[in-house]
């Protein structure tokens, strides 16, 4: 994510100075700058000057204007969300103001949760990863074809000729879908598909067939032998182009239910452990470095026992937002366990690692948290950093980094300590 996008504000509409300042600051515990205005005039021109994030509406309006005046005013200088906050409403007032310009709706009492969910969620359909595909194909002209095609719509091609390297190069580069030939000289496309949908990692990697084939009753028999899909050679590239997007993004919706901690979206610990074995052994494998760090937030179980366990949900989701900022993607984060973190850093030496590890925690400490009351918190972590060594497996490299962690925790807390 651009630092420009994150550092833009997220303006209120609201007239009520007190519920202004309470959306405010659960915003700002998150790191967001918010902007309340209780004129839309104010409003308007804050926007001209300065571009938002996102932008909020409180059902009581405000001083200047009628919501109906204001929202499509807000809407054509607005790209981002234009959330209303709402008691529960009809289904035909949610109608009238979605014709008005509001894109997502949030009820009252104000859940930033859900709004931060929805803004990173915007923010990485702004900045897409490509799509990986895998072309599977005896054919030199469909390969040329259908590579063109997927690698001029942005999306990351491999192709292969000899379909009994596919399962090892599957495991190498993971694809998101795999297009596949029905008729090769080695063996047929739903001989391969049912082989690849043994093996449980493969499992859920859409396949779609790509053939000649006509006959319904051959693709039907394709499709059960574990197919997902099937398309005829030569057709529409823009049909090519959208079942392959729309695959892709549904196969990635899916795999981040299995994958991610539902509070953090984060990875969870199964697949955390899961990366770093593989990473683990690809360090072995190139002779090259790879440090892990573990984090642990300082003094946890008192937040929860004071405040409640509402306000230490908010701490961590604020420390796992911090986390996706600084690795995008945060295949390389995950949830350890209750407030433990874990980051994989591959080909980082120590000292490399270490320093990243310790400007997050300066970010994480400068953030101001709020109670239920109100009542400002800042708090901080403590993390032990380790670097794999000649020899060394999963398990005693996560002992390591949790042994420094330890010793960070002995000294003072809100440190980072290096496993020697």
């Amino acid at each position: 994510m651009a630092s420009d996008t994150l550092s833009a504000p997220i303006y209120l509409l609201c007239r009520n100075g007190d519920y202004a300042a309470t959306v405010s600051q659960q915003l700002a515990m998150f790191g967001l700058r918010a902007i309340a205005c209780a004129r839309a005039s104010a409003l308007l021109a804050a926007m001209h000057g300065e571009a938002p994030l996102a932008v909020l509406v409180d059902e009581a309006g405000c001083e200047d204007m009628t919501l109906t005046q204001v929202l499509p005013m807000i809407a054509r200088l607005s790209q981002g969300p234009l959330v209303y906050l709402s008691l529960p409403m009809a289904a035909q007032e949610q109608i009238e103001l979605a014709r008005a310009g509001v894109t997502d709706f949030l009820p009252k009492p104000f859940d930033s949760h859900r709004l931060i969910d929805q803004i990173d969620r915007m923010l990485e359909a702004q900045s897409p990863q490509a799509a990986r595909v895998l072309i599977v194909d005896d054919s030199e002209t469909l390969t040329h074809w259908a590579s063109n095609v997927l690698t001029m719509a942005g999306m990351r091609v491999r192709s292969v000729k000899n379909p009994l390297k596919v399962p090892q190069l599957v495991a190498l580069e993971k694809p998101e879908l795999i297009l596949l030939d029905m008729y090769m000289p080695e063996c047929t496309g739903d001989e391969l598909a049912k082989v690849l949908r043994q093996n449980p990692a493969f499992d859920g990697i859409p396949i779609v067939f790509l053939s000649s084939e006509t006959q319904r009753g051959r693709q039907l028999s394709a499709r059960r032998m574990g197919g997902d899909d099937f398309l005829v050679k030569n057709n529409d590239p823009d049909e090519l182009i959208d079942i392959v997007a729309m695959m892709v993004d549904r196969y990635r919706r899916l795999r981040e239910l299995m994958t991610r901690d539902s509070l953090t979206r984060l990875l969870n610990h199964t697949h955390l452990i899961e990366r770093l074995l593989q990473e683990v052994a690809r360090a072995h494998e190139t002779v090259r470095p790879l440090a892990f760090a573990m984090i642990d937030i300082d003094h946890f179980k008192s937040v929860n026992d004071r405040y409640g366990h509402a306000v230490g949900d908010r701490v961590i989701k604020s420390l796992a937002r911090l986390l996706r900022q600084s690795f995008p993607g945060a295949d390389l984060v995950g949830r350890y366990g209750g407030e433990e973190f874990s980051i994989i850093f591959p080909d980082a030496s120590l000292l490399r690692a270490a320093q990243q590890v310790d400007e997050l925690r300066q970010r994480f400490s400068e953030l101001c948290h709020f109670s239920g009351n109100g009542e400002p918190l800042t708090i901080s972590f403590s993390a032990g950093v380790a670097q794999l060594s000649n020899g060394m497996q999963t398990e005693q490299l996560i002992e390591t980094a949790d042994a420094a962690l330890y010793q960070a925790k002995a000294a003072g807390r809100n440190q980072v300590g290096l496993a020697r």
